[in-house]
């Protein structure tokens, strides 16, 4: 009379081998050091970024520390490099791997792994109020626009201008700033009159200051999003996307991104 209830336990294990997921494999050349040695530009909240103690915090941080703790509980070494020396420094073998908000992009891959952990979207802050009345990127037609170093919102704006200027319209003057931090203080004090970012950092400063900054044109441009690793570092490209693969299964994954308020840029299961 017990047979049901011991087929239900037996099938019951059957799916729990089926889902149990293993350690990540240790890459060979971490398995007698202490510590990951990540790169990042620590200047894009809520993801990388220094909180008041200067002390890494963000949700890429977290995802960081916990790869380093799922493959063979390292340490972690943050090296803090401006933006667009962070790939420069990764070939360089400065850094074991780029730990930013990095956007996946075909000229990327050609020379780095990337390994997709969420998705960001494009926006642009204006002072409070919009007193430009700046809603599209047209609206940016002779404007000054503050964008970061490097970044993926200055080759898409270079694209506008282009458009802008074929249609008769004047061009935006870009201004270009190494940290999100002298970019939105130039926005501040009304040195541009807007400031070209990711929909995280824009929501970001918009929520911490909203007395003074709002969005003006809303998410757009949406891209996948990841770590930066070489080539030639196949070991820890694999190790890396099984933690991913693994904190989505158990979801740890989820409880990241809500965490930082951004559930919405979670990425679609299948995609890597």
């Amino acid at each position: 009379m017990h047979k049901p209830r011991l087929l239900v336990a037996a099938l019951s294990l059957g799916f729990c081998a089926q889902w149990a997921v293993a350690a990540p494999v240790v890459p060979e050349r971490l398995l007698k050091v202490e510590k990951l040695v990540y790169c990042s530009g620590m200047d894009s909240p809520p993801l990388v970024s220094f909180d008041e103690a200067q002390k890494p915090r963000g949700l890429t941080v977290d995802l960081g520390l916990e790869i380093a703790k799922r493959v063979g509980d390292k340490k972690v070494e943050w090296r803090v490099i401006p933006f667009s020396g962070l790939l420069p420094a990764l070939l360089a073998k400065q850094c074991d791997m780029i730990v930013d908000q990095l956007f996946d992009k075909p000229e990327r891959r050609e020379v780095i792994d990337i390994v997709n952990y969420m998705y960001s979207s494009q926006a642009v802050v204006v002072p409070k109020g919009n007193p430009k009345a700046i809603k599209t990127l047209s609206d940016l037609s002779g404007h000054k626009v503050a964008v970061l170093n490097g970044s993926t919102i200055k080759t898409l704006l270079d694209a506008e201008n282009e458009a802008l200027i074929k249609a008769g319209k004047p061009g935006m003057k870009l201004v270009v700033y190494n940290t999100d931090t002298d970019a939105f203080q130039a926005l501040r004090i009304s040195q541009v009159d807007a400031y070209g970012t990711t929909v995280e950092t824009a929501g970001y400063y918009a929520t911490m200051a909203s007395d003074l900054f709002e969005e003006g044109v809303p998410a757009f441009s949406r891209i996948l999003t990841g770590l930066g690793i070489r080539k030639d570092d196949t070991q820890l490209s694999a190790a890396v996307q099984q933690v991913i693969n693994d904190m989505r299964s158990d979801g740890s994954y989820s409880q990241l991104l809500s965490k930082w308020h951004v559930a919405s840029d979670t990425l679609d299961w299948g995609e890597r």
